[in-house]
């Protein structure tokens, strides 16, 4: 069968050429592992962005001299514009409550008055949304703004627009990062192959003379390219998986609490991708390794 000594003629060459073998793989391995630890962190990237941005909140303030018709204006305002995804109305004693909660009893103890206004909490669909919906509010009667300012409406404005443009350079500069390590790893891979092709030039020769069609001889560096690559990449999707673990399980024991790193599942994860780290960069690898012989037989083996 073609296939068994495709097959046997690969691992026998990786026998014989061992040391290259293992450069290869530590190559792949290496290289992988840059990829992996890539998609991960652009991946976490993602789920935090997504998770700053449903904690994105409009606070619009009521007047205490408010009218009644004033405040039904201004929740019917809330409900008619789309880009809202939902609200809550706080009240004055709610708010003293959460002061109160949050600072101390002793702060708000010795009061007359409640001097916390009511007010809407308002959660936007998309951050990007945050400006727009606000300034429909600036000039609403019913708002508790200060002669000449806007201060009745509160949101982090500067936040937000360095919070997005922050998020999308790191996206494209991971997109690119993977591109380029991909790209290494196809050059890499096609250098250990080309010396192992050298090596073993006398033999491709032989072959050649006797009748041996190109993708005969093609086959077993091919599939060596492919083990190769597979090896490496199971072996760095373990790596790449324990750092990811042993990363989150630091943090989560740690103080520090606005980083929340999720471990991925070796095998598969429904909703994400890469949906599991060793089918991902095993396919990966695999693919990088076939490539890089394939280009590295391109000189060798003219069609």
């Amino acid at each position: 069968m073609r296939l068994g000594f495709f097959l046997s003629e690969a691992f026998g060459s990786m026998r014989r050429n061992w040391v290259m073998a293992m450069a290869a793989v530590i190559t792949v391995f290496i290289s992988t592992a840059i990829l992996g630890a890539v998609l991960v962190t652009r991946d976490n990237l993602n789920q935090g962005a997504t998770s700053l941005k449903n904690r994105v909140l409009i606070e619009v303030f009521i007047k205490d001299g408010a009218t009644d018709e004033q405040k039904a204006t201004l929740e019917q305002r809330i409900q008619s514009i789309p880009e809202i995804k939902s609200y809550q109305y706080i009240s004055k004693d709610e708010a003293l409550r959460r002061f109160r909660k949050r600072f101390g009893e002793r702060i708000v103890q010795n009061l007359p008055i409640n001097p916390l206004p009511a007010s809407y909490e308002i959660q936007v669909k998309d951050a990007n949304q945050v400006d727009g919906v606000a300034r429909q509010f600036f000039d609403d009667p019913a708002v508790d703004n200060d002669p000449g300012t806007h201060n009745g409406v509160k949101y982090a404005r500067e936040t937000v627009r360095k919070m997005l443009g922050t998020i999308n350079l790191v996206g494209i500069g991971m997109w690119i990062a993977t591109g380029v390590f991909a790209l290494a790893a196809v050059l890499l891979i096609s250098t250990t192959v080309r010396l192992s092709i050298f090596a073993r030039r006398r033999e491709v020769e032989i072959m050649r003379l006797v009748g041996a069609t190109n993708w005969f001889i093609r086959w077993p560096f091919v599939l060596e390219g492919f083990i190769t690559g597979l090896i490496g990449a199971v072996v760095a999707a373990g790596f790449v998986w324990l750092c990811n673990w042993a990363l989150a399980n630091w943090l989560e024991s740690s103080d520090i609490d606005f980083l929340q790193i999720r471990v991925f599942s070796m095998w598969w994860q429904s909703g994400s991708w890469p949906a599991g780290l060793l089918p991902t960069l095993a396919v990966l690898g695999a693919a990088l390794g076939a490539l890089g012989s394939m280009v590295a037989l391109r000189r060798y083996l003219k069609t």
